[in-house]
């Protein structure tokens, strides 16, 4: 048989079985779906969707509570039987569920649903309730190829922070209470206008695709007190670029936590800790983030100095053997002063 005869018949052989196409879920997909991304493995087991692509024949499980949910199915087309986007009324939230994990020193939660008896996370944050201090929180992070915009919310207490002890957030009583541990007249803050420590997430939003998950990083067990301006810099640049390397095939494991308690002199040239609400509330002297592939295999360690009155470079803690950095990051006070360390060696 000639080439252009045998040509012909394998089109004419993948034109009769059809050619099968996966469904891309677009921007305007996630940006107009306010219920929940679901599938089921190959055991039936119900999983949370968390990629864009949805291999043809596979069917989303769209949630909006435990009585209401739509079923749609990729078809071979590339096509979803029941298009989306797709809206309901009052879509269930977040739970977070108290869990066993020994790596924990304090108390591990695990924040997602529980659906059919199932518990679907998205991430766990280790948490110390005696001094309201989050330890770390640690979650999965997917390649995409886009960032929706992430939505408003406000910072859920889940019955773990007191209202008192989220409203020392304000910049106004950040303000006063340096006032009362430095002294009257302090320097690092000259006013109750100033914003420069905030909220800074571990687990980031943009590291989530659909607009539910990345709202469920907005509470307070999942922040640390964190400098603006580094939360701004080198935090962020360092979020990014890991999310940029995520391989499309198999998700980074990410760890994001604080170390020690930030120590500064009062007026009177005596150091004393840094707190937001009485002894609650530390705000930590380092912060860190660890990448590991699914294996656990470490990959990269980050570890930033969490204040922007040190002027000089500080000295690597001892559990970090300082390397290279994989990207550039600036060493200033401003961006925060960043060592990348040997994730072999790194014990958190």
């Amino acid at each position: 048989m000639e080439g252009s005869q045998m040509l012909m018949l394998l089109l004419l052989c993948a034109m009769g079985q059809g050619v099968r196409s996966d469904c891309l879920i677009s921007r305007y997909m996630v940006e107009g779906t306010n219920r929940i991304f679901t599938y089921r493995d190959a055991s039936g087991a119900l999983k949370l969707q968390r990629t864009e692509t949805v291999p043809a024949g596979v069917s989303l499980w769209m949630f909006c509570n435990l009585a209401d949910r739509v079923e749609t199915q990729c078809q071979d087309n590339g096509t979803f039987s029941v298009a989306l986007p797709m809206t309901c009324k009052d879509p269930m939230r977040p739970d977070v569920t108290r869990i066993r994990d020994q790596e924990c020193s304090a108390t591990m939660y695990a924040v997602g649903y529980n659906i059919e008896g199932q518990q679907l996370e998205l991430y766990r944050t280790c948490f110390d309730a005696s001094n309201a201090r989050v330890l770390y929180s640690q979650s999965d992070v997917y390649y995409k190829s886009f960032y929706p915009k992430r939505p408003w919310m406000e910072f859920a207490l889940n019955e773990l922070f007191s209202p008192v002890e989220a409203a020392a957030f304000l910049k106004s009583n950040i303000f006063h209470t340096f006032n009362c541990i430095y002294g009257d007249g302090q320097t690092y803050l000259r006013s109750a206008r100033d914003l420069v420590i905030n909220r800074g997430h571990l687990v980031a939003s943009a590291d989530f695709l659909f607009l539910d998950q990345m709202g469920s990083t907005f509470r307070y067990l999942n922040v640390v007190p964190q400098f603006k301006s580094i939360n701004d810099g080198n935090w962020e640049k360092i979020e990014r670029w890991v999310r940029s390397i995520v391989p499309p095939s198999t998700p980074f494991r990410v760890k994001s936590g604080g170390i020690g308690t930030l120590m500064l002199p009062d007026r009177s040239g005596v150091f004393q800790q840094a707190f937001l609400s009485g002894s609650k509330i530390p705000v930590p002297e380092w912060t860190y983030k660890v990448v590991r592939d699914v294996s656990g295999r470490g990959l990269y360690v980050f570890l930033t100095y969490n204040c922007t009155f040190q002027r000089e470079r500080p000295q690597v803690l001892d559990i970090c053997k300082p390397v290279s950095c994989p990207l550039s990051l600036p060493n200033t006070p401003h961006d925060g002063f960043t060592y990348c360390c040997d994730p072999t060696e790194f014990p958190l």
